[in-house]
């Protein structure tokens, strides 16, 4: 049987199901920073959200479940649901993947967070309870483990293109140079020979 597992209030970024008790394989990338932030909401949970290992954890009072980036950038939890199984009930739980330490009410923009909603249903396995009111799994080794898809936190930011511009030609500027003496312009030599010619006649 399969069960819904859309979120009321908004579309996550990827959904799964699983039983409590199951460990869940959380895998992402960051362009940003050093490391990534969860923390989740849910049923009978403070509406700003805890850690995942412990529900008395609150992300408002700055408590978060970090993971450090590697050198590709990309994350890796194993998140055991064993560890909150008896502190929580079956139900949809949202898991928030922050690049920043802020809880649900100081969210910063949707590429700087992702969302994983997680059914998570009963668990089939048997258990059994002691007398100090505490519940263990009979067989943790039934338990499956569950791969999640990558959550890219953010998208990678293009570095700024830096336009190389020739600098354009400037038009050709005539260079002055020296005028070349010109020979006699015909006319003047006329004038010369004129005035010559009239000197002999008057000798």
């Amino acid at each position: 049987m399969t069960s819904a597992m859309i979120c009321p209030i908004s579309a996550a970024d990827a959904n799964i199901e699983a039983e409590l008790g199951d460990t869940l394989n959380l895998h992402g990338v960051s362009y940003t920073g050093t490391s990534v932030y969860l923390f989740m909401t849910g049923p009978g949970l403070p509406e700003n959200g805890v850690t995942l290992t412990d529900v008395t954890q609150r992300a408002d009072h700055g408590q978060f479940t970090q993971i450090d980036l590697d050198s590709n950038q990309e994350w890796s939890y194993r998140w055991n649901t064993a560890r909150i199984e008896n502190e929580i009930n079956a139900g949809t739980y949202l898991v928030y993947v922050t690049n920043e330490p802020v809880d649900k009410a100081h969210l910063g923009g949707s590429n700087s967070y992702k969302t994983l909603e997680v059914y998570l249903k009963e668990s089939t396995t048997s258990r059994v309870s002691t007398g100090s009111g505490t519940t263990y799994t009979l067989s943790p080794e039934m338990h499956s483990s569950v791969q999640v898809p990558t959550l890219a936190i953010t998208s990678p930011t293009p570095a700024p293109t830096t336009l190389t511009t020739s600098p354009t030609a400037s038009p050709a500027i005539p260079v002055p140079t020296t005028k070349a003496a010109l020979p006699p312009e015909p006319v003047f030599l006329a004038v010369l020979l004129g005035a010559g010619a009239a000197i002999l006649n008057k000798k």
